[in-house]
């Protein structure tokens, strides 16, 4: 199972469309405190037909943080230029796990 990781510190596992049944699972999972989705090649992000928020990570080509955003329920944000992925995680996960913009992440098996 792939984990997302910051400076060799483990924050979370995560998943990409092609693991879960449908996008934004895990942030849809009352007890999914910890999991995330990865998803490349998005312009977008989006909350409709979904109950719960989410953090919206927005990642450039060497995974830097460009943006994190909160999303409420029926809301939709268009990434930035650089963006090259997105990851999607329940709300308060990003402040929860210390990360900023400028940080560095990693994903590893």
């Amino acid at each position: 199972m792939p984990w997302l990781l910051l400076e060799e510190k483990v924050l979370s596992s995560i998943t990409t469309p092609k693991q879960s049944h449908h996008l934004g699972q895990i942030t849809d999972e009352e007890n999914a405190t910890e999991g995330a989705e990865l998803v490349m090649s998005a312009k977008l992000v989006h909350t409709f037909r979904k109950v719960s928020q989410m953090d919206a990570i927005f990642l450039d080509e060497s995974f830097k943080i460009l943006k994190i955003k909160t999303l409420t329920s029926s809301c939709i944000k268009f990434s930035p230029l650089k963006t090259k992925a997105i990851i999607k995680t329940r709300k308060g996960n990003a402040s929860r796990w210390g990360i900023q913009v400028g940080d560095l992440l990693e994903v590893r098996s």
